[in-house]
C-alpha cells in the first residue's frame, strides 16, 4: 500500500465531508431568511388590516362629531323660530332643518356601516393577532434551533479541517500541490475509484495496461482521461469509511 495515496483517499473523503457540511452550513441563514420573510408577509397583512381597523375607527368618531354638529345647527335653527315675523322665513327654517336631518341620516347610515364593518374586521384581527403571536414564537424557536444546528455543524467542519490538515503534513508538497489544483479544476474532487477498469467520476474507462498497474499498487497513476488520482479499492488499505468520518 502506497501511504501517499493512501493520504491522498484520506484527504479526498474529509474533503467530500466538508463539502457537504459547508453546503448545509451556508443553507442555513437562507433558511432564517425565509422564514423571516414568510412571517413578515403575514405581519405586513396582519398590520395593514389594522391600519385599516384605525382608520374606519377614525372615519366613524369623525362622522359622529359630523352629525353632533348637525343636531346642534337643527337646535339653534329652532331656538330662531321664535324671532321670526313672516311665514316665508319660518318655512325657510323648516326647509333648512329638513335638509340637515337628511344630512344627518345619510351620515347615520354611513356611520351604521362603518360600525359593522369595524365590528368585523376587530373580531377578524383577534384571530390574527393570536397567530401573528404564534409565529413570531415558532419563528424564534426555529431560529434558535437553526442557529445552534449551524454552531454544531462549525465545530464538525473546523474538527475536519484540523483532520485535514494533519493529511496535508504528511503528504509530498509536489503531490498536495497537484490534488490542491485537481479539487479547484475538477468540481471538487482530485480522487476517483476504479472499478472494473472504468474511472468512477468520468466514467472512461482505463487502458488495460493502466488497469493492471494500479492493481500492481507500485505507483501513484493518474487517470489518463479526467487526470485525477486513481486507486483500485481492492486494495483494503485504500477504503476509508464515511461512518468514520460522521462520528466527527
Amino acid at each position: 500500500m502506497l501511504d501517499q495515496l493512501k493520504c491522498l483517499i484520506e484527504y479526498q473523503a474529509v474533503e467530500d465531508k466538508k463539502s457537504g457540511l459547508i453546503r448545509s452550513y451556508e443553507e442555513t441563514p437562507k433558511r432564517i431568511a425565509q422564514l423571516e420573510k414568510e412571517f413578515e408577509a403575514f405581519e405586513g397583512e396582519y398590520l395593514s388590516k389594522k391600519a385599516e381597523l384605525e382608520n374606519s375607527r377614525k372615519m366613524h368618531k369623525a362622522l359622529e362629531q359630523s352629525i353632533a354638529d348637525l343636531e346642534a345647527r337643527i337646535t339653534r335653527s329652532r331656538g330662531r323660530m321664535g324671532d321670526v315675523k313672516t311665514n316665508k322665513e319660518y318655512h325657510a327654517i323648516l326647509k333648512e332643518i329638513e335638509e340637515i336631518k337628511k344630512e344627518i341620516g345619510g351620515k347615520e347610515d354611513s356611520a351604521l356601516e362603518l360600525m359593522g364593518g369595524i365590528e368585523s374586521l376587530s373580531g377578524e384581527l383577534e384571530g390574527i393577532e393570536k397567530e401573528v403571536n404564534e409565529r413570531r414564537n415558532r419563528l424564534e424557536e426555529d431560529r434558535a434551533q437553526l442557529e445552534k444546528e449551524n454552531a454544531a455543524l462549525k465545530e464538525r467542519l473546523d474538527r475536519l479541517e484540523a483532520m485535514q490538515q494533519l493529511v496535508k503534513d504528511k503528504l509530498d508538497p509536489d503531490l498536495l500541490k497537484k490534488g490542491e489544483f485537481l479539487l479547484k479544476k475538477q468540481a471538487g474532487i482530485a480522487v476517483a475509484a476504479v472499478q472494473n477498469g472504468v474511472c468512477q467520476v468520468c466514467h472512461m474507462i482505463i487502458p488495460p495496461q493502466k488497469f493492471i498497474e494500479l492493481q500492481r499498487d507500485d505507483a501513484i497513476l493518474q487517470c489518463p482521461h479526467c487526470h485525477r488520482f486513481i486507486y483500485w479499492p481492492g486494495h483494503e488499505g485504500y477504503c476509508v469509511l464515511e461512518g468514520n468520518l460522521d462520528e466527527i
